[in-house]
């Protein structure tokens, strides 16, 4: 017994020492935001004998690997931050996990030296790729349309509409809420929202079961500024824009926030007011049976107008302890603008008459917008575990004054002049319940409940200006009220250190009611209720992950969306501002449903990062807009045609050079297959063939920010897109430049930016529409070339990180500070 006791312990006493691997994360104390290229020293306890070292990522992850059984001193060291050590005992050859590491600005240290660097234009997180608004040198001083134009995987086209990944289907959110932005008023409401505002962008491509799951596309989140910093400080900006064409504009604003340990408020105004000058053309070719051309006709446009938009936000956050928190905050957009355009057409029937007409509309509107939220937070005595309730109101309000002028020249000269008065009456109200429970080290529980009603209501009228007399066709009132129910529920847990799993299901009741005004054929108003539409549905999700190291991620995962059709998609009113072109929604849509795959890679190296997408979406009763052929004009409504198939891959690349140059590189590949379908005529109810169409197209983007000096920055961004097919035709190639300076004075507290937007004028949009009997080639330009600049001042406590109330020389204390946070 004894000789086998003695070879056992002879045995044990040859076996290699266990060794283990120390991991952690740097972030900043009071924003949680990561800090990279921090230095990790692994040293002997009583010696400065450096053991090992790291320096943490663009997450700020770090990794020691392989540090054999002992005890050791753990030095984190930042640029501007106190410094942390902290023992650490590492035995059994077990990893060492040490969580969230929180630095802490030294005021002191940021006062005494000049930092020199650049900040991170992009940065990835688990669901999510976010997009820094304030690194974004060549949109100062311009709208939050056009800053969303120089945002990889985002497409802005002439008239404000946008698009991810190819697809229109897309939520645009503020601070995490849909606040009072639809399809019809986003595109309006963004050009008004100045870009100062917004402190990021984040892009949600395939949310999971916590999240409202409409848009097919996924969701734009756009965060407004609202800094954590200790003390008073603010901002004020100015600036000019020069648009060829257009003439000059102006804008400008003021931030002010305050914080302290109790309360946190601030409060912001920015005004803009901006003109513009567009065109376009087409040209249409109609067809008998037979093929042989029947009619052309040419078409030249011209626009100019302006608009202004008041921008107001302010909020405060009252701390009643440490568990609970109490936020009230709202922001508003008040404005509106006017434009002239003009069209002459030139019609020739191939038997020798010509028709000349044109037509001069002008137009007048206001568009009011405000959201107000109320919030209440509660931090459980368990880690990781809160409950969040939030109550929101957003209202929406425009007016619209459009005059229509024809004038016929030939065959026979007369003049036709009508007016049109709009106006669109927009609400929601929202509840929201978000329950989180870290039930392990390594699982989290979420539940939560939502329910929103909304009400739209549109009204028109038209008269005839020449006579007085009310014209029916242009009459409409469109009552439109939804409300949906849902609840929800995910579970995440992470096995063995390598393998996250996370699935979650979400349950949603939607109502939704109807009502529309319009003249009969006896021009009396006759109101008919639309037949109520409401449903139950399931919206799974499912999301694997799988750490092949410290820099190497790979996820999987699965979502189910919906796109809802409302507003002008639905309302059967007639729009008649072009008389050629005549276009009314459909009341009998339906939502089109998608099931989307996503396959992730992320990995990164001390400069770089890559990111790669592969992505698969099928989509049920696709919503198309169809063109048909009336007597008098060409007409389109929409429909839910077909099925498709959208398969995509993109890459995203970050790259840090010599400390001078980073650049932001997208490229994303597209393929398309829309089946064939068939659809009932609404002139004569007969059914109509539509070819099935396929095509791959791809587009490009890259930023590159450029650092001179400390105090002097630069910026490039360069945009393409290749042609692309649409359901009735194909969009044609695009691409744009961009150009930024900054100079910063005064130890930065005065800025001043320089831009030219679109530096060769090649914004525009060309496209092919084809369907029977007919095809039409269009461009248009929304604006031409432009140049700025903006002029920023910063006041108050403008260091560049929050400080907590300490003495900063108590190493002690922050040891402690640390320690309890873990």
């Amino acid at each position: 017994m004894k000789k086998i006791l003695f070879s056992i312990l002879l045995f044990c006493a040859h076996l290699p020492m266990h060794a283990a691997d120390i991991k952690g994360k740097i972030v900043e104390a009071t924003t949680n935001r990561p800090l990279d290229f921090v230095n990790v020293v692994l040293s002997a306890p009583d010696s400065e004998t450096i053991i090992a070292g790291a320096v943490s990522d663009i997450d700020g992850n770090f990794t020691i690997p392989s540090v054999k059984n002992g005890t050791y001193r753990l030095q984190i060291s930042f640029l501007g931050y106190h410094a942390y050590n902290r023992d650490i005992a590492v035995g059994g050859g077990k990893n060492i996990e040490l969580g969230s590491i929180k630095l802490y600005e030294d005021s002191q240290v940021l006062g005494e030296v000049e930092v020199i660097g650049q900040g991170s234009q992009m940065r990835f997180e688990i669901d999510r790729r976010v997009f820094s608004v304030d690194q974004n040198i060549a949109a100062a001083g311009g709208s939050v349309t056009e800053v969303l134009e120089n945002i990889p995987s985002v497409e802005v086209d002439q008239e404000g509409n946008i698009s991810m990944r190819n697809n229109e289907s897309v939520e645009i959110w503020i601070n995490g809420k849909p606040a009072g932005l639809t399809a019809d008023n986003r595109g309006q409401v963004l050009q008004q929202m100045p870009a100062e505002s917004i402190e990021s962008i984040e892009l949600i491509t395939n949310p999971s079961a916590k999240f409202n799951p409409e848009g097919t596309a996924g969701i734009i989140n756009l965060v407004l500024k609202k800094e954590r910093k200790a003390g008073y400080y603010g901002s004020a900006n100015l600036g000019a824009i020069y648009s060829n064409g257009a003439g000059l504009s102006g804008n400008g604003g003021i931030n002010i926030n305050y914080n302290s340990s109790h309360v946190d408020m601030y409060a912001n105004v920015g005004y803009r007011n901006m003109k513009r000058q567009s065109d376009g053309l087409s040209k249409l070719t109609r067809f008998d049976d037979n093929g042989h051309i029947i009619l052309t006709q040419d078409q030249n446009s011209n626009n100019s107008g302006s608009f202004h938009g008041l921008f107001l936000r302010a909020g405060i956050d009252v701390h009643i302890n440490k568990k609970n928190t109490v936020g009230l905050s709202g922001f508003g957009m008040f404005g509106g603008g006017d434009s002239d355009n003009t069209i002459r057409y030139t019609q020739d029937n191939m038997n020798g008459v010509f028709n000349k007409f044109g037509s001069l509309n002008n137009s007048k509107n206001t568009r009011n917008n405000f959201n107000i939220s109320l919030d209440y937070r509660h931090e459980f005595d368990k880690p990781g575990t809160d409950l969040m309730v939030n109550l929101s109101y957003s209202k929406f309000d425009g007016k619209g004054d459009n005059q229509y002028n024809y004038l016929y020249e030939t065959p026979l000269a007369y003049e036709s002049k009508t007016s049109q008065h709009a106006t669109n009456d927009n609400s929601r109200i929202q509840f929201k319940v978000d329950y989180t429970n870290k039930t392990t080290e390594t699982g989290r529980l979420e539940l939560g409940w939502q329910s929103y009603y909304q009400r739209s209501n549109d009204e028109a009228n038209g008269f005839n200006r020449l006579t007085n007399a009310v014209l029916p066709g242009y009459y409409n009132v469109f009552d439109y009220q939804e409300q949906v129910h849902a609840a929800y529920a995910t579970y995440g847990e992470r096995f063995w250190d390598k393998f996250s799993v996370q699935a979650g299901l979400r349950a949603e009741y939607l109502d939704r009611h109807a009502v529309v005004k319009q003249y009969d054929e006896n021009e009396h108003p006759v109101t008919v209720d639309l037949p109520d539409k409401s449903y139950f549905r399931l919206f799974p999700s499912l999301y694997l992950g799988y750490s092949i190291s410290d820099r190497d991620e790979i996820q999987l995962n699965y979502t189910r969306r919906v796109e809802r059709p409302r507003g002008w998609r639905i309302n059967p009113h007639r729009d008649y501002s072009d008389s050629t072109n005549v276009s009314f929604g459909n009341p009998d849509l339906m939502p089109e449903f998608s099931s989307a795959f996503e396959l992730n890679y992320m990995k990164s190296w001390d400069n770089h990062s890559l990111s790669s997408s592969l992505y698969y979406r099928y989509t049920n009763d696709v919503i198309q807009r169809i063109s048909y052929i009336a007597p008098q004009s060409m007409e389109s409504t929409f429909m839910n045609v077909t099925r498709s198939g959208d398969a995509g891959l993109e890459l995203v690349a970050r790259n840090r050079f010599f400390r001078m140059l980073n650049l932001t590189t997208s490229l994303n590949f597209y393929y398309r297959k829309v089946n064939e379908a068939t659809y009932k005529n609404p002139l004569n109810n007969l059914e109509e063939y539509i070819p099935s169409s396929e095509g791959f197209s791809w587009s490009g983007r890259m930023m590159a920010n450029l650092l001179f000096s400390p105090t002097f920055s630069g910026q490039v961004t360069g945009n393409y897109s290749s042609p692309r097919v649409m359901a009735q035709g194909e969009q044609k190639a695009r691409y744009s430049v961009d150009l930024g300076l900054r100079k910063s004075f005064f130890n930065r507290k005065f800025n001043i930016n320089l831009m030219v937007r679109d530096l060769f004028n090649s914004r525009n949009n060309k496209s092919t529409t084809y369907g029977k009997g007919f095809e039409r080639y269009s461009e248009s330009r929304w604006m031409s070339r432009m140049y700025g600049v903006t002029l920023t001042y910063n006041f108050g406590n403008t260091n560049p990180k929050p400080t907590p109330r300490r003495n900063n020389n108590d190493q002690n204390e922050l040891e402690m500070m640390n320690e309890a946070e873990e």
